[in-house]
């Protein structure tokens, strides 16, 4: 759950990114090495590695699949691995304006359903970060039958919802408090900052952000912020873990309040196909702050899932 204070500097940064040339650089490496994928995806890349049951590793916004360097070195000795970075992030090249008429999200869905169709990938798993933990929400509500089961890192059901009551909840001098610094420390640095705690991940963070297409963080950031399936939720039929982080709102917000909103999200979530667990020392890019709480989590998950199918 990214903090309303990042949201709000992420929104600026949008804003004068907008207003000047697209920085999305060519890509060196767009090799995808799954046989089907070769040129049938434009909505993303994908690396593959391991073989075994199939998991999809989608990151978020602006974001690289190099985020789940960890993950990938903790599981792909027993799991096929699917690492995406979708279209205009992180220096991939953005999808034309025709081909997400329907919006971003809609398209990531359906292309995400053709891999899986088109690769022949049973009962795989969707793990995704912040946008990519809504995705795969989206997925599971949507073609439930299509997988076995998500992790969801850090997303959330209704963003822009959580953003719009924070703000009501905030006072004319608090907003004037908080609004004086942003100012002051407006630069993508900062955005890092608040989104880990580790410091050697800020310049990754950075980069990433910077290498990604304008247009498309643009885009994709209203979309989040418009996107409600908080009810949807109750529709809910595949096993499901949410990954929050309790550091999110520090300073501006306490462990408890973030723990609160998070659960208030998915109260409609079925208990039988729906937990959460919480990250204590991590903010919103856990696999930076707690690699190795993150990838037990994962691993459990994964396990009990499989012991389920069998």
């Amino acid at each position: 759950m990214i903090p309303i204070h990042i949201i709000y500097k992420y929104l600026m940064l949008l804003c004068a990114l907008l207003g000047l040339q697209s920085l999305a650089f060519a890509n060196s490496d767009t090799t995808r090495t799954h046989p089907k994928s070769t040129a049938d995806y434009p909505e993303f890349n994908v690396k593959v590695y391991g073989q075994g049951q199939p998991v999809l590793l989608i990151p978020g916004l602006s974001s690289s699949g190099d985020v789940w360097e960890s993950t990938v070195t903790a599981l792909q000795n027993t799991y096929e691995l699917h690492v995406f970075t979708l279209a205009g992030f992180a220096g991939t090249e953005p999808l034309p304006a025709n081909t997400v008429q329907s919006g971003f999200l809609a398209a990531q869905e359906d292309a995400l359903l053709r891999y899986i169709e088109g690769n022949s990938l049973d009962a795989p798993v969707i793990i995704g970060h912040s946008l990519g933990g809504l995705i795969a929400l989206k997925l599971a509500l949507g073609s439930p039958d299509s997988i076995a089961g998500v992790i969801n890192v850090d997303g959330l059901p209704a963003l822009g919802a959580l953003f719009a009551e924070m703000q009501v909840a905030e006072t004319q001098a608090d907003r004037q408090a908080d609004e004086q610094p942003q100012q002051q420390d407006f630069d993508p640095h900062s955005i890092a900052q608040g989104m880990s705690n580790n410091q050697a991940w800020h310049e990754r963070i950075v980069a990433d952000m910077m290498a990604s297409d304008g247009m498309t963080s643009g885009m994709v950031m209203g979309e989040l912020m418009m996107v409600d399936v908080r009810e949807s939720m109750s529709e809910l039929r595949v096993p499901t873990l949410s990954l929050g982080a309790l550091q999110n709102g520090a300073p501006y917000a306490t462990e408890a309040q973030v723990k609160r909103n998070y659960e208030k999200q998915f109260a409609e979530a079925p208990d039988a196909f729906h937990s959460i667990e919480f990250a204590q020392h991590s903010r919103h890019f856990i696999m930076a702050d707690d690699p190795e709480w993150l990838n037990e989590r994962v691993g459990a998950f994964l396990q009990s899932l499989n012991t389920e199918r069998h």
